[in-house]
């Protein structure tokens, strides 16, 4: 590679991982907070958490690359311009085709590693992400007996527990009632215990500390009692279901799947076909749309040093947003509805923002070029001569 373009790659690489880990953090911190409410309130491990962040990830990071991408161009050009670095690079010979050229060997990177997140990794993710959140809503992540409530367990079993350590899990004041088919009920009380389940998470587990049992014969006739300063008891669980198999929402089948499944089905066939063929087209447009987002950055972040206006990368930054706000929550919906074919719905929103980034990007080339053109001038010497004495006047 040519020095000039090691020397633009190092100046776009910094502030675009610097944007992409900025922009990455805010989007999990904000749902991270929102998770660890929905697990604690389903009294689920925290550990979860941790294990459905995981599985966002490559939602999230999806949504960061396009931002990090266009901040890291849009910074490095603005950096450039007003350091009069573009300027040696214009006196030298180098056209601003010239120096996008390496802008572009990145942006191939980020758009195939675009197209693998959203075709492949995402549906594997999402996937697992609905089926991590299933098995916390059933209980099958852990139990789900909030305190101070009496809670059948199972047909045959009731219980109770007071104080709940959420750390330990430990309690205090548990009530147990079991009852068998034929009528006969033991009943089981404790002032401390430890909960715990079975790997399989088909058990409870329970260490119960200075209590008493209670065992009645089905016909109520005799009655057996029970001291225990130790008491070690396993309450089966009953089976939760099963989460449904991949592949039953659009978003989570990949590319090769969703053109198999266009391929075999009609719109009169299936009522999922618009959302597929919505599908399909997002999965092209998302990765294509790197290619217009350096014109567009390169055309809010160049600026004269005189006339450096900073509502241009601001402008730059909302019309990104709009442009993708405007894809993924109109023309897919749309499109996935069938109200419009997303050649107009999907592929016009993608004509649109690529003539406003070109149209932009003319004229702030154009306008800046006239206003270096115009500061080198102001700048040169002015010699002021005088007629030579003597002669005639």
């Amino acid at each position: 590679m040519h020095l000039v373009d090691r020397y633009i790659l190092r100046a776009v690489a910094t502030p675009l991982i610097l944007a992409l880990c900025i922009a990455g953090m805010l989007l999990l911190l904000e749902q991270m907070l929102r998770l660890f409410d929905f697990v604690l309130a389903e009294q689920g491990p925290v550990d979860v958490v941790w294990r459905m962040l995981a599985n966002l990830l490559p939602h999230y990071f999806s949504l960061a690359l396009p931002l990090g991408t266009f901040l890291g161009i849009m910074l490095a050009f603005r950096n450039l311009s007003l350091s009069s670095e573009l300027d040696a690079f214009s006196s030298s010979g180098a056209s601003f085709g010239r120096m996008m050229r390496p802008v572009y060997m990145l942006v191939v990177v980020l758009m195939a590693l675009d197209f693998l997140m959203v075709s492949y990794i995402q549906p594997f993710s999402g996937y697992r992400y609905q089926e991590i959140r299933f098995n916390v809503t059933s209980g099958a992540l852990g139990i789900k007996v909030p305190a101070g409530e009496f809670i059948d367990i199972s047909d045959q079993v009731t219980i109770r527990l007071g104080e709940i350590d959420e750390e330990t899990r430990k309690a205090t004041d548990i009530f147990i009632e079991r009852r068998t088919l034929d009528g006969g009920k033991t009943t089981i009380t404790a002032k401390h215990g430890a909960i715990s389940t079975t790997p399989e998470i088909t058990s409870i587990l329970l260490k119960l500390e200075q209590g008493r049992q209670i065992i009645i014969d089905p016909l109520g006739s005799r009655i057996q009692a029970l001291d225990f300063d130790s008491f070690d008891l396993e309450v089966d669980l009953p089976a939760t279901g099963a989460f449904r198999a991949r592949g039953g929402e659009e978003g989570e089948a990949t590319f090769n799947e969703v053109v198999a499944f266009l391929r075999t089905e009609t719109p009169q066939s299936s009522p999922l076909y618009n959302k597929y063929r919505a599908g399909f087209h997002w999965r092209i447009i998302h990765p294509l749309s790197f290619l217009i987002m350096p014109i567009l950055a390169v055309a809010t972040g160049v600026s004269s040093r005189r006339g450096s206006s900073n509502i241009k990368p601001i402008i730059g930054v909302a019309i990104l947003i709009i442009y993708h706000e405007l894809l993924e929550e109109w023309g897919r919906v749309v499109a996935g509805a069938g109200e419009l074919s997303p050649y107009l719905s999907m592929w016009g929103i993608l004509a649109v923002f690529t003539c406003l980034s070109v149209f932009l990007y003319t004229g702030s080339i154009d306008r800046a070029r006239t206003a270096n053109v115009m500061a080198r001038r102001a700048e040169e010497t002015v010699r002021i001569t005088t007629p030579a004495t003597g002669g005639a006047q």
